[in-house]
């Protein structure tokens, strides 16, 4: 008797400290990566080629900021963020969808996990926190993943899209989302290496992909515009409707076309599929710099489109003169005569030559309207826009007013202030907030 009762004292004792230890909720393991806070980033070019930098900031950074401080990476690319992580190309260069962090003990970015690929990674475009859309330099490559545990969900059939098999590149430089049908629009860029233009075709086109069957759908095609790209981090412009907005840049003049008797599809032009429907508008061509009464101009840019509510968005646009040695260097582009030393000279010079302004972009009324408190820039080259908490961050590069950096707007009271400017470190590429 006594034998069984100390065994059911012992039974008893070890089922309460087990019923115990259930009841305690295990803590997590505290995170390795940053939370919150936010990523400057900057390119620097030099004879012995390119340098990258990023510095990590728990609070929004201001002032003036020497990113040569900072980590230097062999390379840093970002094509997009989500929550807390960066998704772009490998900080080591190789062919690589990279899932990127910020490290709490060091504050250097490292990579967490990625997916092997075949191609030079193009887009990509995180869709919720258990799928996204990435497409590579392949030929009409476009994939399914996961952006939590980095999986690959397969690969879209795009052997039905369009094709110019006589170019070297067809691949899908921009994605857009519509979260109301659950679709996807991947817009074709197209080129030959035989050609100085960027864009070789007349005409914009742009696959739809259905999300919900993970099939091929449809090309959407717009007659008489070219090269659908905004550069810069590319944001989905779709507004609240469904409206599906597709910015174009036009041919920069690489095509001859110069001045205001250009031809339509030489100039830049945002395109519209409507709310509902897998094919353009083809009455809707909207055309900024025309708006803002730069229709003389010899080349147009349209550059950074991005959303914000309402029927309202934000671009950079051309609204300045262009040097006149610019337009000469892009003649000899367009016909192959360019030398290897013009090459570098005409890059500099739209890359740098602050001949554009930041407008707020009704799409509805088809309006544009300069940000008058925002100085002229150069944003050819990375004009990475951001909307954090309601306000819009628009990169400014002026050497000549020793601008490098962003600018924060308010689109409520509709003014600008100077937030942050980078002295050292190279070009102003991006700024990234985290979030848990």
């Amino acid at each position: 008797m006594k034998t069984t009762n100390l065994l059911l004292s012992i039974f008893f004792a070890a089922a309460l400290i087990s019923c115990s230890s259930d009841d305690k909720p295990v803590a997590e393991p505290e995170s390795l990566y940053q939370e919150e806070g936010f990523l400057l980033s900057s390119i620097s070019q030099s004879t012995a080629g390119f340098s990258y930098y990023a510095g990590f900031f728990s609070q929004q950074p201001s002032g003036d900021v020497d990113l040569t401080k900072n980590t230097a990476y062999s390379t840093f690319m970002a094509r997009t963020s989500f929550k807390n992580f960066i998704y772009g190309i490998s900080l080591d260069g190789d062919n690589k969808l990279s899932k990127q962090a910020i490290l709490k003990s060091s504050g250097a970015v490292v990579e967490v996990a990625s997916i092997p690929l075949l191609e030079y990674l193009q887009s990509v475009l995180i869709i919720n926190e258990n799928l996204g859309v990435y497409s590579t330099s392949g030929n009409r490559a476009l994939f399914l993943f996961n952006p939590a545990t980095m999986e690959n969900l397969g690969q879209i059939d795009m052997s039905k899209a369009k094709n110019f098999p006589e170019n070297d590149r067809n691949v899908y430089a921009h994605l857009s989302y519509r979260p109301n049908d659950n679709k996807l629009f991947a817009s074709l860029l197209t080129n030959s290496s035989k050609t100085g233009q960027f864009y070789d075709a007349q005409d914009v086109y742009v696959e739809v992909v259905d999300l919900t069957t993970r099939k091929w759908e449809n090309t959407a095609v717009f007659k008489q515009a070219t090269y659908p790209v905004s550069r810069g981090l590319e944001h989905s412009v779709v507004d609240e409707a469904g409206n599906v907005y597709i910015s174009t840049q036009g041919q920069y003049g690489l095509d001859g076309q110069l001045g205001p008797n250009a031809a339509k599809r030489s100039r830049p032009q945002i395109l519209k599929i409507p709310a509902g429907k897998t094919d353009f508008d083809s009455t809707y061509a909207f055309n900024p710099v025309n708006a803002v009464g730069q229709q003389s101009s010899m080349f147009q840019l349209l550059l950074g489109t991005t959303y914000d509510a309402n029927g309202i968005a934000y671009a950079c646009i051309s609204a300045a003169p262009y040097p006149p040695r610019l337009l000469e260097l892009i003649g000899k582009l367009a016909v192959n005569s360019i030398t290897a030393a013009e090459y570098t000279e005409l890059s500099d010079l739209a890359f740098y030559s602050p001949v554009q302004r930041w407008v707020k972009l009704d799409l509805n009324a088809q309006t544009a309207t300069v940000i008058a408190d925002l100085p002229l820039t150069a944003a050819y080259s990375y004009p990475s826009t951001h909307k954090y908490d309601g306000k819009f961050y628009l990169p400014v590069y002026n050497s000549s007013m020793n601008l490098n950096g962003y600018y924060k707007y308010d689109p409520a009271t509709g003014k600008s202030e100077k937030m942050v400017n980078v002295t050292a470190g190279g070009l102003i590429t991006d700024l990234l907030k985290l979030t848990k």
